[in-house]
C-alpha cells in the first residue's frame, strides 16, 4: 500500500506505485508521493517539464503546469536543470571517441578524452565540479566498468569505483547515471 511507502526515509527504490504514477504520468498520483520517492523520479520529472514534448495537447500542457509546481521548492531541481543545460552532442562525441580509444588501448585508463588529469580522488573531483565536468567523470567511470565488461569473457570479476560506492554522492551520481542513460543512450547501449 502507497502510505506506508512514505514511513522509508532511506528509500533507495521507486516503489511499484511510483513507477506506475511515472509511466502513465498520473500528476495526482506523482503529487502524493512522499518527498524520498518523488527524489527519485526528480530528473526523470525534470527532463519532463523541460524537454519539448511530442505531445502538444492542452491536457499536457496543464499535467506539465502540475509537474513544475510538484518541482517548485525542491533544493535538488537545480543541480538537475544545470546537468541538462550541456551540450550532449559534444559530450556524446567525445564519449564516442573515449570507448574507441579504450578499446585500442585494451581497456587501460592511461589516456581519457572525457577527463583530463584528475587532480584529486575522483569523489573530491565530482563535488568540486561543475555540471559539464561531473557528467564527463560518471560518464568516464561508467565506460570503464563497461570496457572491463566487455573484456572479460563472461568471467566474474570485481571492480571498485570509489564515485559509485561513495554514499555521500550517490543522488548526485544517480542523477547524472539517470540524464545520461536518456540523453546519450545510443553510447551506452549494453549490447
Amino acid at each position: 500500500m502507497h502510505g506506508a511507502m512514505g514511513d522509508s526515509a532511506g528509500l533507495q527504490f521507486v516503489s511499484s506505485y511510483a513507477f506506475e504514477a511515472m509511466q502513465k504520468v498520473d500528476v495526482v498520483r506523482l503529487a502524493a508521493l512522499s518527498d524520498p520517492e518523488l527524489r527519485l523520479l526528480l530528473p526523470c520529472l525534470v527532463r519532463m517539464a523541460l524537454c519539448a514534448p511530442a505531445d502538444q495537447s492542452q491536457s499536457w500542457a496543464q499535467d506539465k503546469k502540475l509537474i513544475l509546481r510538484l518541482l517548485s521548492g525542491v533544493e535538488a531541481v537545480n543541480s538537475i536543470v544545470a546537468l541538462l543545460s550541456v551540450d550532449f552532442h559534444a559530450l556524446e562525441q567525445d564519449a564516442r571517441k573515449e570507448q574507441q580509444l579504450r578499446h585500442k588501448a585494451g581497456g587501460s585508463n592511461a589516456e581519457s578524452i572525457l577527463v583530463s588529469q584528475l587532480q584529486h580522488g575522483l569523489t573530491l573531483e565530482f563535488e568540486h565540479s561543475d555540471p559539464l565536468r561531473r557528467l564527463r567523470l560518471t560518464l568516464s567511470e561508467l565506460l570503464a566498468i563497461m570496457n572491463k565488461v566487455a573484456d572479460s569473457n563472461g568471467e566474474f570479476f570485481l571492480k571498485s569505483s570509489e564515485l559509485f560506492e561513495s554514499p555521500v554522492y550517490l543522488e548526485e551520481v544517480a542523477d547524472v547515471l539517470c540524464i545520461l542513460q536518456a540523453v546519450v543512450y545510443s553510447t551506452l547501449s549494453c549490447s
